[in-house]
This record gives C-alpha cells, sequence and structure tokens, in this order.
C-alpha cells in the first residue's frame, strides 16, 4: 500500500510540473480569478467524501488524447492535462467533486477567451440599456456603442465590465455555495440543478453589471477613483452572492440526493490502473511538450480589386495589407471550433486601448467600429466576417455556417488615421 502510495504522488508530482510549464510558458495568466480559482482547489478537493475509486473519464481522456494531435492547440492540450490529473485522483483516492474541473476550466485562459468574445454582444447591450433606463428616470444620458456620456463625463463597458473577471467571480462564487452546501448537508444536486445554478450565476452576473454601471454613471465614478472597484464589489455581493446564497439553500432543502457513505476499507488498486496512468501520463507529456504548429490554415485571402495595397504574409493565417490610407488584416479561420485572432485582443497587444466600439450598418451589412488610443495616437477601425458570400459579426453566426460545410470565414479588419480614410478602406473590402 506504501508503494501505490508512493507512486500516486509521483504521477501526480509530474502533473504538477507540466501545470507549472503552462504557467510558466505564459498560457495561464495569474489575475485575480486565477488565484482565487486556485485557492478553492484545496477546499473542493477536502470536500470530496466518496472513497469509491472510477475510471469515469477515461472515454473522455482518449478522445482528447487525439483530439490534441490533430488540433494543435494550447487549449485542447490544457483540457487533455486537466481531465488526466482528475483521472489518476479518482482511480486512486476515489470520486472526486465535479467542481474541480470546472475550476480548473474557469482560471484557464481559454475560459477567458470565451468570456470575452461571446459576451461582447452583451456589453454593447448594456449600455444600451442602461441609456433607457436612465433616459426614462429623467437622467441627462447619451448612448453610443459602449460609451455612456453624461454630466460631460464619458463611462465605457470595456471587458472589465462584463466580459473577464466578473463572470469568472460570478462562477466560482456558484461553485463555493455549492461545494459548501455538499459538505455542511452530505447531499448532492443532479447536475441539470447544478447546471442551473451556472446559468443563474451568469445571468445575475448581467444585472449586477447593469446596476453597476448604473450606479457608475449616477454618481459619476470614474474609474481612478477608489469608489469604482468598490461599487463593483458591492454589486457582485448584492446582486449575485445573495441570490446564489438562497437559490442554492432552497434546492438543497428540497431537491439534493443523500450522498454515498463514505467507506475507509482499503481496495486493492490493479496493476493495469497503474499502467493506465502510466499510458495517460507519458501521452499528456507528449503531447504537452511537442511543438505547436497552426501556420497552416486553410481558406483564400480576400482581396480588394485594385493594386494600390502592399501584400504580406505574416504566416499563421494572417495577411497584411497597407496603402497610404488604410492598414487591413486578413485572418484566416481554420475551422468553427478556432480562435480568431479578435482585434480587441491584438491591438491591445500592441498597446493600444479601445476608447468607443459600437455595431453599424455600412451598405446593408453590420460591422463593428472602434477607436484606438494609444497616447496621442489615435486610430480608427472596423472589423468584421466574411467567407465571400456572407458577412456578419456574429461569433455564433459564422461558427454555425461552418460547422454546417460553408465556406470557411476570415476576420477582416481594417484601420485609417480617420473616419473618412477609413470609410473609404471599407467600401473597397466589403
Amino acid at each position: 500500500m506504501f508503494a501505490k502510495t508512493n507512486i500516486f504522488f509521483g504521477l501526480l508530482s509530474v502533473y504538477v510540473l507540466l501545470f507549472i510549464y503552462f504557467f510558466a510558458n505564459g498560457y495561464l495568466l495569474g489575475d485575480a480569478t486565477f488565484w482565487i480559482g486556485t485557492g478553492l482547489v484545496p477546499f473542493v478537493l477536502l470536500s470530496s467524501k466518496s472513497k469509491k475509486r472510477t475510471l469515469r473519464f477515461l472515454p473522455a481522456i482518449l478522445f482528447l488524447f487525439v483530439t490534441c494531435f490533430l488540433i494543435k492547440a494550447q487549449s485542447i492540450r490544457y483540457l487533455f492535462l486537466l481531465l488526466s490529473i482528475v483521472f489518476l485522483i479518482e482511480s486512486f483516492r476515489g470520486k472526486l467533486n465535479a467542481s474541480l474541473f470546472w475550476i480548473l476550466l474557469i482560471i484557464s485562459p481559454l475560459f477567458r477567451y470565451l468570456s470575452e468574445i461571446f459576451t461582447f454582444p452583451i456589453r454593447l447591450k448594456l449600455s444600451s440599456l442602461t441609456g433607457i433606463f436612465l433616459k426614462t428616470s429623467g437622467f441627462p444620458v447619451q448612448v453610443s456603442g459602449n460609451i455612456i456620456q453624461m454630466n460631460d463625463s464619458d463611462f465605457s463597458v470595456d471587458p472589465a465590465c462584463m466580459g473577464l473577471q466578473m463572470v469568472g467571480f460570478s462562477f466560482l462564487a456558484g461553485i463555493f455555495l455549492v461545494t459548501n452546501s455538499e459538505r455542511l448537508t452530505n447531499r448532492k444536486l443532479p447536475f441539470l440543478l447544478f447546471v442551473l445554478i451556472m446559468m443563474a450565476a451568469f445571468a445575475l452576473n448581467i444585472v449586477s453589471n447593469l446596476m453597476r454601471i448604473m450606479a457608475l454613471v449616477i454618481f459619476t465614478i470614474l474609474p481612478q477613483n477608489p469608489m469604482h472597484d468598490v461599487v463593483g464589489i458591492l454589486s457582485l455581493l448584492l446582486y449575485v452572492w445573495l441570490p446564489l446564497s438562497f437559490l442554492i439553500s432552497y434546492l438543497y432543502k428540497n431537491h439534493a440526493e443523500i450522498m454515498e457513505q463514505r467507506t475507509d476499507v482499503p481496495v486493492k488498486i490493479q496493476p493495469s490502473v497503474l499502467w493506465i496512468n502510466l499510458t495517460i501520463l507519458i501521452a499528456c507529456a507528449a503531447s504537452i511538450l511537442s511543438r505547436t504548429n497552426t501556420d497552416a490554415i486553410s481558406g483564400n485571402t480576400e482581396k480588394p480589386g485594385n493594386e494600390k495595397y502592399v501584400t504580406t504574409n505574416l504566416g499563421n493565417g494572417i495577411t497584411q495589407f497597407r496603402s497610404k490610407e488604410a492598414l487591413v488584416y486578413s485572418k484566416g479561420i481554420s475551422s468553427f471550433y478556432s480562435t480568431e485572432h479578435s482585434p480587441y485582443t491584438c491591438w491591445k497587444g500592441s498597446g493600444y486601448a479601445f476608447t468607443s466600439i459600437k455595431e453599424d450598418a455600412v451598405s446593408g451589412k453590420m460591422i463593428y467600429f472602434g477607436t484606438l488610443q494609444k497616447g496621442k495616437d489615435k486610430l480608427c477601425t472596423a472589423w468584421w466576417f466574411s467567407n465571400g458570400k456572407h458577412i456578419t459579426t456574429s461569433q455564433l453566426d459564422w461558427r454555425w455556417k461552418v460547422f454546417r460545410g460553408q465556406p470557411g470565414f476570415q476576420l477582416i479588419n481594417v484601420t485609417s488615421n480617420n473616419k473618412d480614410q477609413l470609410n473609404s478602406a471599407i467600401a473597397e473590402w466589403l
């Protein structure tokens, strides 16, 4: 038994090193969501009461193993690593609280990316709703895209409000409350009710952000004011934590099931389990340490019908077109599950910040417009998704079309020094 324990901790130590490898190479970001989620991991592990060993995740691991070598993406490898760690612990120590996997997923850049991209339309809608509510209440506000203006002050609804940490905090709050209730009552909720709680956390997060934005605008609390963060924390407690607490308490009183009793009777670990875990560890390490090659991205590069643009292939499916009036990036997207080099992320990496974003129609097509600022340097930009036949700003729209077999899409990002040059370039590319 002592030897088996040593083997378990030895395998687990290697997985920890692989996790550190992800962190050291910049995949895992040490933001507040990461550290809060990491702090919840021991709490969830200590709350796992089942000693019944299981190999339930083996089919999923085999699927991810194959996927890792078909799709050269760090996020797939990270999912493979997470599930391999959970499989190791469950096969040696007993079934874990499923919350562990969700925590490790929430602290990853994959969740950060999905939050930023798929809540983008919600952020713009929050601005519109805020304007409607405040105007109805008699406040003199003006709304343009994600910018709300009142009393000569501009308020921007950016990812910090909706797309990133607030969503992660809401989900982590739900997981903590569920795990704590499970520990105190020795009961567990059916999986569908857990999903319901997570959906409620997301919906409450939207309400929390709406109330937060309204408070910031009404009381003219600008980002440099310390009360800006205080209002965010209070909104999270009042509109997410408290309602979730009542909801989870109700569900545990009326719909929770009695958990299986913990048994301390030693169960012999079969040699086959040891070999399965060792094989998975080797496969996981091989997939993570192998070089990622993302240069081969399908899709034809769109170009305007004139030769005034100087073309530069930047690799990774990205082509740059430069003229005296505009800078254009055409970014090929290989499949419906791929990332698409969001202009928000790319320009931020170049030191620019989006000061305004809005969706507007040009020639009957909806596209995004934004203003970029870096010091005194100011640029106008626009972007959309196109496959030559369809133009859209919707992530779900283009992904669904590609999934159904339509031609691959590209993200077209056009940037100029002023609005007139931008509109001229858009007309050429749209």
